[in-house]
């Protein structure tokens, strides 16, 4: 029986994916078993997974590293995004919507510390040292398993795409189904209501619109990415030649315009600095605390020995006075019979 994989790269929609596919009514109709392995999956543990698993989602998997360990009838999905929409969509995260864990908090207040143009160009870093994922999957024929799908025709049409998807895996589920599921997942649910092209950069689901990064390029960025990675959007099919960043204005409004975001993103990570500080210092007393507690409840279990230890000696003296008692009362019957006896 087959396995199935959802390989994807960053800010590619991965958890939307994921919930779909992962659905109880989508995966687990089909008796597929979801899981969630993590950003340090090695795929050479694919080798011992079990039938109908879902592996969703892998992240930065090669081509190579997939045919090497898959069978025959495995199958994956490959969902990959226009990497400059992918990279402001990082960098906004990044910034600001990020849950903040030791990573973004080492990295937040960096981050915070540039101007927009400046977060872009750091942005770009973690896609290029990677950017051979994108070009190797591209550069594959559909075969060996694998369905290449771009997140902007997730996007465009949810319904069409996800049942490409589906049938690519060979699982039957009927179209109100998707329907159902599908639309649980929307742009709108997932952002609290908001339509795609609606911003929130304090949002995870922060705008949804493929092609947003003609607002954040100008003319200078945009021909600095395509010489650092030459072709790139030719090969990915999103641009038809490589002179694409001579259409990009040499001014875009979009990167003078989130000074105050950044003041009130370095307002929320002081705060959020401070919460840490604070859930240090009740982790430190509530351990102190159970110290303590741990202290007294020993303190107690030896009074109540020292208690126990008391009555029995207590006890032992009432025995050993009944005993003086009764020997008294004897030594004076012998000295009543004595005389008895003598007179």
């Amino acid at each position: 029986m087959p396995r199935f994989a959802h390989i994807t790269r960053m800010k590619s929609g991965s958890q939307w994916v994921a919930d779909v596919l992962s659905d109880r009514r989508i995966a687990g109709a089909q008796g597929v078993v979801p899981k969630r392995p993590g950003k340090r999956y090695a795929m050479r543990q694919l080798r011992s997974e079990p039938d109908r698993v879902l592996l969703t989602p892998l992240f930065d998997v090669q081509p190579e590293e997939w045919l090497a360990v898959k069978r025959d009838d495995d199958r994956c999905v490959v969902v990959l995004r226009d990497p400059r929409d992918a990279i402001v969509s990082w960098v906004f995260s990044a910034a600001y919507s990020h849950v903040t864990n030791p990573a973004t908090a080492m990295l937040r207040s960096a981050m915070l510390s540039l101007d927009l143009r400046g977060k872009l160009e750091v942005g770009t870093l973690p896609f290029l040292s990677r950017a051979s994922v994108h070009v190797a999957w591209a550069e594959l024929a559909p075969a060996d398993g694998a369905l290449l799908c771009a997140f902007e025709d997730l996007v465009t049409d949810e319904l069409r795409t996800f049942r490409s998807i589906l049938e690519h895996f060979g699982w039957e589920v009927d179209d109100d189904v998707l329907r159902g599921v599908v639309g649980e997942y929307t742009f709108a649910r997932r952002s609290g209501g908001r339509e795609r092209g609606d911003k929130n950069e304090f949002s995870h689901q922060r705008n949804g619109v493929p092609g947003d990064w003609r607002n954040y390029f100008d003319r200078d960025f945009a021909e600095r990415f395509e010489k650092a990675s030459p072709g790139l959007m030719r090969l990915l099919g999103y641009e038809q030649d490589d002179q694409w960043w001579r259409r990009q204005p040499e001014v875009v409004p979009e990167l003078g315009s989130h000074r105050a975001a950044d003041d009130l993103a370095g307002i929320l990570a002081a705060r959020d600095k401070r919460t840490d500080d604070l859930q240090r210092e009740a982790d430190a007393r509530l351990i102190a605390l159970e110290e303590t507690t741990a202290a007294l409840r020993r303190l107690e279990e030896e009074a109540a020995q020292l208690r126990s230890a008391a009555q029995e000696r207590l006890e032992l003296l009432h025995a050993n006075d009944r005993a003086y008692a009764e020997f008294k009362s004897l030594i004076k019957q012998r000295l009543v019979d004595i005389s008895n006896s003598i007179g």
